[in-house]
């Protein structure tokens, strides 16, 4: 599994955004109402990022042996790494939904229903942006050191 590019997840927040914009824009102008956005959306993702976070902290110890702490098991580490991976591909996505959201509700925040949902897109993208955060940092939390350079004897053997 390769290391995630920041590349690609600007691509999947730009694109993610693009399409949420155009397609309200769209049912706005076939007459439809925008739909609103629940107050769980930025507390569930914020939830998300947390508990990914704290996975990153919590293997990030156990990988580095602190005390009353036990190794993790490789196939444990390559899940948490997956996790990563996917935590900050889905908050890129997620980000970019909202964020599109808000771009569309910018150009009439006087209305007060309009701005409450504003806010609550604004709320999910910056939760969304802390999902990404906490994925690269559990995905780094899990990258294995490189191998030795062939130049050099391993430890406790002597040279010729």
């Amino acid at each position: 599994m390769r290391p995630t590019r920041l590349t690609v997840l600007l691509a999947l927040l730009v694109s993610a955004g693009a399409v949420a914009w155009g397609v309200l824009r769209i049912a706005e102008n076939r007459g439809n109402v925008p739909p609103p956005l629940p107050w769980a959306a930025p507390l569930g993702i914020g939830l998300l990022a947390v508990c990914v976070l704290v996975s990153a902290v919590a293997l990030r110890r156990r990988l580095h042996g602190s005390p009353g702490t036990r190794p993790p098991q490789p196939l444990g580490v390559a899940r948490m790494a997956v996790l990563g991976k996917a935590s900050s591909h889905v908050g890129s996505l997620l980000g970019g939904f909202y964020g599109g959201y808000a771009l569309f509700l910018l150009p009439s925040l006087d209305v007060d229903a309009r701005r409450e949902r504003a806010l609550v897109s604004a709320l999910a993208l910056a939760a969304a942006v802390l999902l990404v955060v906490a994925g690269l940092l559990l995905e780094r939390s899990c990258r294995v050191p490189p191998p030795p350079s062939d130049r050099e004897p391993p430890p406790g053997v002597s040279g010729p």
